[in-house]
Formats: structure tokens, sequence, C-alpha cells
């Protein structure tokens, strides 16, 4: 990284560039604002580390000149007088941290680590933006319930509330989580996801919280979690219904107070970042069961933001599959991309799709790798949408309006149990829904 040190002090500017050198950077240092303001112009840096008193100037003078710098650094203030006005005061002016004196070489360490992972997100999302960024998460799609749910988000996305995504597994939960955060005023900070269900209990809480050193064999050092790495940005929870019910205590704190206690320490840590989770159960079964905390999951539940299986929403499915084909194709460096006979296109728009978007993603990538025309076939498609499908059962060659309305609604309640998830599809209330049930004699 290219750091610019900027500090009055000329021992602690010799030191710190020493400690900055020996972690990997390159170090320009400054005597004070005006000097700190010069290199700001005619560089271009990745950090700028500036104590908050600086003689006739102030650290805060030269966050304001960062932030209309090339590059867009990040900056740190250092100071001696720590106080949370000065850190609120900081942030305000575009600060991504500060620094109390006197700290260790474990904390700058800790602090160029969080610095490394923002830089490497920047440019991850500029490699995306020259490959060519994916379309937006509901480009061409028709179906009402994605429609609603494009308004739902549409809402939701500026705000700073915490959402809850719930959908079958492969639904998009995670695509829409990006979507989500790229439309609110975190875009610029990080999106950092946590795939709950992946990682063993033994580890969760350090991974999500951080640990201090010696919280356990092994830890050698402190070392930030998942929410201090989101900071300024998002966090995603995927399968939040797998956390123990320590991870849920300390998530529950988070949210009422903004703070986290790393493994091992008592010491609050505050954390900007706003919490999407997500989950294919039932959390509310799961809270009446006693597996999940009640108290947690009304705090997460305030925003519910219920995905529609593809087997419900089908004429979203050539959409989808001309999306998955040419993402496919590029990241494959084809120029051409396949496209699908009639024949194959009726069998997708047939098909139910048990695995949802995951599975249709999945048949695009094997498409475009084993077939070697412009166009796929019925024949190039897996045997599972090959299937015939089967016929309705023949009800006469008349039926009255309630006799199809109770068949519609059995066949929806018998593929999506969840009732709300059930009305969502049907476009009606949960109230109108149950009322039904009762009409109909429905389970």
């Amino acid at each position: 990284m290219d750091v610019l040190l900027v500090d009055d002090d000329r021992n602690i500017r010799k030191l710190l560039a020493i400690s900055l050198a020996e972690l990997g950077c390159q170090v320009v240092v400054a005597d004070g604002v005006a000097a700190g303001v010069k290199h700001l112009k005619v560089g271009t840096w990745d950090l700028v580390l500036t104590d908050m008193r600086l003689g006739e100037g102030s650290g805060l003078d030269l966050l304001r000149a960062a932030g209309e710098a090339k590059g867009q650094p990040l900056s740190v203030v250092m100071t001696a007088y720590a106080s949370l006005d000065n850190a609120v005061e900081a942030v305000k002016l575009g600060a991504f941290d500060y620094l109390a004196k006197p700290f260790s070489n474990a904390q700058l360490e800790h602090l160029l680590a969080k610095v490394r992972t923002v830089l490497g997100l920047r440019q991850e999302n500029q490699r995306l933006k020259a490959v060519g960024a994916r379309p937006d998460y509901f480009a061409g799609m028709l179906s009402p319930a994605v429609q609603r749910l494009e308004d739902f988000v549409r809402k939701v996305s500026p705000t700073d509330e915490t959402l809850l995504l719930v959908g079958e597994s492969g639904t998009g939960k995670t695509e829409l989580a990006k979507a989500i955060h790229a439309r609110s005023a975190r875009a610029a900070g990080p999106l950092v996801t946590v795939f709950c269900s992946t990682l063993a209990e033994s580890v969760l809480e350090s991974e999500l919280f951080g640990h201090a050193k010696g919280a356990f064999t092994g830890a050698d050092k402190d070392r930030p979690g998942k929410f201090e790495t989101a900071e300024g940005g998002t966090l995603f929870l995927d399968e939040i219904g797998e956390l123990s019910p320590s991870a849920q205590a300390r998530l529950l704190r988070f949210l009422q107070d903004k703070v986290v206690e790393r493994v091992g320490s008592n010491v609050a840590v505050p954390v900007d970042a706003r919490i999407i989770a997500a989950t294919n159960r039932n959390l509310g079964e799961d809270v009446a069961e006693g597996r999940f905390r009640e108290d947690l999951y009304y705090r997460l539940n305030i925003l519910e933001c219920n995905l529609v299986a593809l087997r419900h929403r089908l004429e979203d499915v050539p959409v989808l599959a001309a999306r998955f084909l040419e993402e496919a194709a590029r990241s494959r460096g084809k120029a051409k991309i396949l496209q699908l006979s009639p024949a194959a296109l009726a069998a997708f728009q047939t098909y139910t799709w048990p695995g949802n978007l995951r599975e249709l993603r999945n048949v695009a990538e094997r498409l475009v790798l084993l077939c070697d025309k412009d166009e796929a076939g019925l024949d190039d498609l897996p045997e599972a949408l090959r299937a015939p499908v089967a016929a309705p059962k023949p009800r006469g060659p008349w039926a009255s309006l309630e006799a199809v309305e109770r068949e519609h609604i059995q066949n929806v309640l018998a593929q999506e149990p969840n009732q709300e998830r059930a009305a969502l599809i049907l476009g009606i209330t949960t109230v109108t829904l149950w009322r039904k049930r009762k009409q109909y004699g429905l389970p």
C-alpha cells in the first residue's frame, strides 16, 4: 500500500514510518496539513494516516482534502485525545477508522489488514465493471411475484434497516442481497458474506466476531471478525437459522447496541454495518420448538422478504436462461452466446426446477460447456428436462369457478406449505387464504 503519514512529531513520524515499512507499505511522510495537502494533490494514495492535532491545523482539515483527492484514499485519524466526539466527527468527514494513541504494532497491523480488505474489494468491483457488470437482478422479469419483490426492494434498499430474506434453497437470496447492497447508500462499502451452515460451531463465533490474543489455543494475536470487516457496508448472514445459541445472543447484542465483543474479550467494539439475514427454514417454527431465540427472531423479522420458488414464476425462465447462458459464455471466453431451440425453451418452461435458480444456472453452464452448436436442442438437455410433463387430470368438459379455484389453491399449497409465501404466489392476503382453506375444507 502507498501510505501518506502526517504527524507534527518528528520521532513519531520516524517510528511509524519504520513500522509501516516493515508491514509492507510504501511510506511518504509530512509534518503538517499544508505538506499533507500538497502530497495529496500530486500523488495517488491507498491510505492517509494522520494525527488529529497538527500544530496550527487539524487532522480533520486533512480528511476534507483526502475526500477530494484522486483515487479516494482511505483515511485513518490518530489521536492521543480519544473521544467519541472526535471519532464521530472524523467518520462524518469520511474517516475509515481511528487509532487512539498510544497504540501497539499489533493494533496497527490489524488496521492495515482491514484497509487491505477494503482495497481488495474495490479492485474486485473495478474488475467486474471492466468485464461487464451483471444485469440488474430484476431486469426483464415480469412475473407478479417478482414485480412485488422489486417494489419492496426499491423501498427498503436505501434504509439501514435489518432485512430477513426467506425462501427455498437456490431461490437467489445471495444475489438479492447483492442487489439490495448495490442500491443502498452503503454501495461503496464492503459486502461481506458469511455462510453460517458451512462453518463448524467451534469456529463460527470467532469467524463472525473475531477473537482476542490468547482466547484459545492457536490464537496468537488479535483478529477481527466479519462484523468488523463489514464496517461501513453490509454483512450478509446466509442460513441464519444455523447459528448456535451463543452466536444468536451475540448477534442480538449487535442489533441492539451496534457493538461486538471478540471471543475472549469483554471490550465492546462499535461497528457500523447493516445486517441482511437469509434462511430457507421456518424460523417461527424454530422459535416455537426452542431452536431459535424469540427476541432475535422479532429483531430480524421487522422487514421480511419472501422469495417465490421458480416453479411458481415460470414466465421468468426465458429471461433467466438467456442471462445465465450469456454469463457462462462470457466466463469461458466464448464470443457467441448459445441459443435455445423452441423445443428446448418449451422444456425449460414446463420443468418444475426443484433446485430453483441454482439448478437453472447449472444447466446453462453445462450446455455452454458441452454443446458445440449455436443452438441447443431438446437432445442436448439433461434427461430430467426432457421427461414428458404429466397431463392434468381430466375433470369433464366444464368445471365451476369454485372448483377451479379450490384445485389451484390446493396445488399451490402442495408445493408451497408456507402460508405467507403461498398467499404471495396466489396474490391474496394470508387472511383471505385462511378463509378460502376453511371454505374448501383444505388442510
